[in-house]
């Protein structure tokens, strides 16, 4: 039978006698009981508490909102229990409450004695629902909370262990074990919160995995880089679940590193040269020059870091060029081509390229900042 209580702390008290709980609001949760649970709920509920059991949910919520103490309708019942309360028990209608106030009806009974027919064409779906519900014989399922499932492992010994071998012997079978629960509710993990001692590190995974090879040895490069301070004494790992990895793979795709692969070898580089110093690349949302995959040339160029500053001569024809590397007579120009962009931002660029041919045969990229008024050679082509 489902059970209902009422009472300011009605959530914790259901969830003390089954963890499958419906909180319909904070005062009331209902949830499930067997005919012993149901024996013994009555006596360990606090005194001035509301409780009903009833074959359907709703009957139950009704019996524990409107009658004080313990109540238990025995299935078929529902409705001469339920009789005497009035119509203002049920969800708030004004509507239906102001045409069955015209009739006459006030109590739940002789509400449950309306016809169905004419009610039906009166009031519509609506009446029929609030009518079953009078009559305690509105069915349907539980609907519970889901409960979180926590993936987490951990040990505490009596002797300290010092080296890192034992250390990864026992996270490698926490690993063992908390991806076969992944696997069995078809997740993955996200990332891994070890904590040796009190010391807590969190190693976030490039995607989603349930390989215990790959996680572990990624936790050993951890390891690596960042020892424990002192002989561990407490171990806890906990993984963080996600939706697993699905990837559809082209015919025509060119083959690429196995991304396991390619983050082990990244571990070792971060061991090497430190995390700070490993980025990945990240293509620009502008069209600053040099920062997106547009602005590449049809052949080779050459960037100049950093740019040289040139002299030309005359200002709006380049005929002469000089830096400090380059100099020469300009054989053939093309441009200007003018460019500008981010103008609310203290780095915004305005500018005008051209393309240079010298005497020497290079041809070269000339720039005016046209905000600055300078000249700079940014690059050559190849």
């Amino acid at each position: 039978m489902y059970v209902c209580i009422h009472a300011p702390n009605a959530g914790a008290l259901a969830q003390s006698f089954s963890p499958w709980v419906e909180t319909i609001d904070e005062s009331t949760a209902v949830f499930w009981a067997t005919e012993r649970q149901l024996a013994r709920i009555p006596a360990a509920i606090p005194e001035g508490v509301s409780m009903a059991a009833a074959a359907t949910i709703d009957a139950a919520i009704l019996a524990a909102r409107n009658i004080p103490g313990r109540t238990i309708l025995q299935p078929g019942e529902e409705a001469r229990a339920l009789a005497s309360l009035s119509v203002d028990c049920l969800p708030p209608d004004p509507e239906i409450f102001q045409t069955l106030d015209l009739w006459g009806i006030r109590s739940l009974g002789e509400l449950a004695k309306l016809p169905e027919d004419g009610l039906a064409g009166r009031l519509g779906s609506r009446g029929l629902w609030l009518q079953k519900l009078a009559r305690g014989t509105l069915d349907r399922p539980l609907r519970p909370e889901p409960i979180e499932t926590v993936y987490e492992e951990s040990a505490e010994f009596d002797h300290a262990i010092e080296l890192r071998e034992p250390l990864l012997f026992l996270i490698g079978r926490f690993l063992f074990d908390l991806t076969a629960k992944l696997k069995a509710q078809s997740l993955a993990a996200a990332a891994l919160h070890l904590k040796l001692n009190e010391q807590e590190r969190r190693l976030n995974l490039p995607f989603p995995t349930r390989d215990v090879k790959f996680l572990l040895k990624l936790t050993e490069h951890s390891l690596e880089r960042q020892p424990p301070d002192a002989p561990v004494e407490l171990v806890k790992l906990r993984i963080e679940p996600v939706e697993p990895r699905r990837v559809q793979h082209g015919l025509f795709t060119l083959a690429a590193p196995e991304p396991e692969k390619l983050e082990l070898t990244l571990g070792k580089i971060r061991a090497l040269v430190g995390e700070a110093n490993v980025l990945y690349p990240k293509l620009e949302d502008t069209h600053r020059p040099g920062r997106g995959e547009n602005d590449a040339p049809r052949f080779g160029f050459r960037y100049f870091h950093p740019a040289l500053e040139a002299r030309v001569e005359p200002e709006n024809a380049p005929k002469q060029i000089w830096t400090r590397v380059v100099r020469g007579r300009v054989l053939n120009c093309a441009g200007p081509w003018r460019s500008s962009g981010d103008w609310w931002k203290p780095d915004a660029w305005n500018r005008d390229e051209f393309d240079l041919l010298l005497d020497d045969g290079a041809l070269y990229r000339l720039v005016r900042n046209r905000t600055e008024r300078r000249w700079f050679l940014e690059g050559a082509y190849d």
